[in-house]
């Protein structure tokens, strides 16, 4: 007896649990951590304040709406499409014969269109890779208050603030995850990608507008190129449409 019984609750659960297959639209809202890595990320102190080898930030978040379109019959293969706010920031204190407390920040907004094979579709639970091309639009500004004055360098206490002028690059963004669904209405998405953000695109201008700066990502001269890029971790909530019913 005990053993019908076990066979019907496992059966009764794999009827439930494969009743729907993944669907044929899903919405995604998604929000999370990005770790800037070099040369995103830096120090900044008196030797390399002024020589543009970082963007010299240190922590980011992020905030997304995507949408995923199933092309095939069994709904492996998926179009993908969306954008995401990526805010990064950093601050420090250092020493140029004066005290300088520094804080700045960048903005990423990142479009992105791309490709999606997800391994077992008609599951509740299915893994995913893809490959997203982007268009990233960037900005941000920088703070330099002088807390302790020399006659030689910043003569007068107070900040300094410059903004970085809008500039746009093309890059390549590569990730997996792993959709969860609740029912055949809501579910879940964790996943992560590995941002190249300016990889067509780049340049170098050797002058800006007073109080801004430039991008320059560009080698110039004894200045090397810099590579702008993160990595993106997220959870969100997502939304399916066109649910189909799986046959039995």
């Amino acid at each position: 007896m005990k053993k019908v019984l076990a066979l019907i609750v496992v059966l009764i659960l794999t009827s439930i649990g494969g009743l729907y297959s993944q669907p044929r639209f899903v919405i995604a809202v998604t929000g999370g951590y990005d770790l800037p890595l070099p040369q995103l990320k830096g120090t900044i102190d008196s030797a390399n304040s002024t020589l543009g080898e970082s963007y010299f930030v240190k922590t980011g978040f992020n905030l997304g709406i995507s949408g995923k379109y199933a092309i095939d019959k069994k709904r492996r293969i998926r179009l993908t499409f969306g954008g995401s706010f990526n805010k990064f920031s950093g601050e420090e204190q250092y020493s140029h014969t004066n005290n300088i407390d520094f804080h700045t920040s960048m903005s990423i907004v990142s479009a992105n269109i791309g490709a999606e094979y997800s391994f077992t579709p008609r599951e509740k639970t299915a893994p995913f890779v893809g490959l997203d091309l982007t268009g990233n639009f960037f900005s941000g500004k920088t703070e330099e208050t002088v807390t302790a004055a020399s006659t030689t360098d910043h003569d007068d206490f107070g900040t300094t603030t410059s903004t970085l002028k809008s500039a746009s690059r093309f890059g390549l963004a590569i990730g997996g995850g792993v959709d969860v669904a609740f029912n055949k209405s809501i579910g879940a998405v964790f996943g992560a990608k590995y941002h190249f953000a300016n990889l067509v695109g780049k340049e170098y201008l050797t002058s800006s507008a007073a109080g801004e700066y430039n991008l320059n990502d560009k080698e110039n001269g004894t200045i090397r190129a810099k590579n702008i890029m993160y990595f993106q971790i997220y959870l969100g909530v997502t939304f399916y449409l066109g649910q189909l019913k799986r046959s039995k």
